[in-house]
């Protein structure tokens, strides 16, 4: 008997085995779900979005545009951090979303999870000031999520060449 063949065996006299014993024993189920509270708490955002478009621009406006931005340096995609900022205060939304996105095409994901007070935010000289520092990653998801929302073309699709690839797997087998 070959090795798949005795495995599908044992597998079969074992899920045999786990059904006529759970029928056999009542055991209470439990529901181990979260209250709304418990969910609220455990799953919000960590940089929630703006409220409105003022708010965006209010804290947009805030923002030194440094020359040699630290923030910048610090950015592990090196999106431009100055340059998004600065077309969010021209009411250039589209434009800053293409900043990011040309950067990091996960841009909007990265809004929602990076750690900013580690980097970007971490590295702005509003710290050294003893003021709060800009908050990137809000205008960061500000600015991508308008665009998806909007579903702005932000990007065109280079024409075929007429070429092709092939994707080579190997598996190795012990």
């Amino acid at each position: 008997m070959d090795n798949a063949r005795a495995g599908f065996i044992i597998f079969r006299w074992f899920s045999f085995y786990i059904i006529h014993c759970s029928l056999s024993i009542k055991m209470p189920i439990l529901n181990n779900r979260l209250t709304a509270e418990q969910y609220e708490q455990n799953f919000s955002d960590i940089h929630p979005p703006f409220d409105s478009r003022e708010a965006a621009l209010v804290e947009a406006n805030r923002c030194l545009f440094c020359y040699d931005a630290p923030c910048t340096k610090s950015c592990p995609t090196s999106i431009n951090i100055p340059k998004f900022i600065k077309q969010i205060t021209t009411d250039n939304v589209k434009g800053s979303a293409y900043t990011i996105l040309d950067a990091n095409i996960m841009g909007g994901g990265c809004s929602k999870v990076c750690p900013v007070e580690k980097l970007c935010e971490g590295s702005c000289v509003f710290n050294l000031l003893e003021e709060p520092p800009i908050p990137i990653a809000k205008l960061q998801r500000y600015s991508t999520e308008k665009a998806i929302t909007h579903k702005w073309p932000l990007f065109q699709r280079k024409p075929s060449t007429g070429r092709r690839v092939a994707v080579v797997v190997l598996v190795r087998r012990d």
